[in-house]
């Protein structure tokens, strides 16, 4: 495969914007290794075009976000039959290479009818591939394409989360958050409230408190959690809300990297705020109630309790656990 690819499509099937983000640094390592022309990338999250609206300061320059493909493109059997007719809607006549980040076979046997020169894809341990390398899937999202990357470049690079955070952004993140103080961020709510994610909210207040006698508890949480928030600034000594006080042209995930970066250290669960906080320099402390091993960051920074590995659930994990970890990995 050439080291120099003029046109890539990455196929990403994972909708919100924590999955947009946790693409992010394999975006990153291709561009670097790479250094495509014009970069492609599809969604199937419907007319959730994140890097062109919520992740637009996360966007690399020659990202171009794909939004004529059929809805729902690769779920549905009837694709197999246009799918070779998409690549009438470039200015080429095939892909140096298509990624297709995804381990479904039926999705991967529609999208290979794009027409393409190489083509990776995890589905099947990569056995679907073009070059072809003999290997195992790696379960850590963060680093199974660019793990078989590395084996057919003969290189041995790594995930990249560095980013540069928007001088307004950090203009006003630092406006909020004083040199003269100290801050601790706390990320507590999950996207989906079906799924068992969050910490009891009094084993939460205990942690803050502890560290409220040194730092200020600063709670990354979106207006909606009203009831939640009350409950905090009733509970919890000298609680920050700062996100309250910016406008809401800076309400946007890329503020509360800026914010993450400035805190001593972060807390938070498995949400898609842990992706925003993964591209800060700041240690963030993530808690799992399972699969970790799939979803975590794939950085220095990033200190990761698996409460499966530890036997424990999400919703019984105590502050002690919680203050026990942190003090561990400070």
């Amino acid at each position: 495969m050439d080291k120099k690819l003029n046109t890539i499509l990455f196929i990403n099937t994972g909708g919100g914007i924590g999955d947009a983000l946790s693409c992010l640094p394999t975006l990153n390592y291709i561009n670097k290794n790479f250094l495509p022309e014009k970069f492609y990338y599809y969604s199937t999250d419907l007319n959730n075009f994140w890097f062109e609206d919520k992740l637009s300061e996360f966007k690399p320059s020659n990202l171009i976000t794909i939004k004529n493909f059929p809805e729902h493109f690769g779920f549905r059997d009837f694709h197999k039959k246009n799918a070779k007719d998409l690549i009438g809607n470039f200015d080429f006549n095939q892909f140096d290479l298509i990624i297709d980040n995804q381990t479904r076979l039926k999705n991967t046997l529609i999208y290979k009818k794009i027409a393409h020169k190489n083509y990776i894809t995890p589905c099947l341990n990569f056995l679907m591939s073009k070059p072809l390398r003999i290997t195992k899937k790696n379960k850590l999202f963060a680093s199974r394409i660019i793990d078989y990357l590395n084996k057919v470049m003969n290189i041995n690079d790594l995930p990249d989360y560095k980013i540069m955070i928007p001088e307004n952004f950090l203009r006003e993140a630092k406006k909020l958050m004083l040199d003269d103080k100290k801050y601790i961020g706390f990320s507590i709510t999950a996207g989906h409230q079906t799924r068992k994610k969050e910490i009891k909210i009094e084993e939460i207040i205990k942690v803050a408190n502890y560290f409220s006698k040194e730092y200020v508890p600063t709670f990354y949480i979106e207006d909606k959690f009203t009831d939640l928030k009350k409950l905090i600034k009733e509970n919890v000594t000298n609680s920050y809300f700062p996100e309250e006080k910016v406008l809401n042209i800076y309400k946007k995930p890329m503020f509360v990297t800026a914010l993450g970066s400035l805190a001593k250290f972060n807390i938070t669960i498995d949400n898609g705020v842990s992706h925003m906080l993964s591209f800060s320099d700041s240690k963030n402390f993530i808690f799992y109630n399972n699969s970790s091993k799939k979803f975590m960051p794939l950085n220095n920074n990033s200190f990761i309790f698996d409460c499966s590995l530890n036997k424990t659930s999400i919703d019984k994990i105590s502050s002690e656990e919680i203050l026990n970890f942190i003090s561990k990995n400070s």
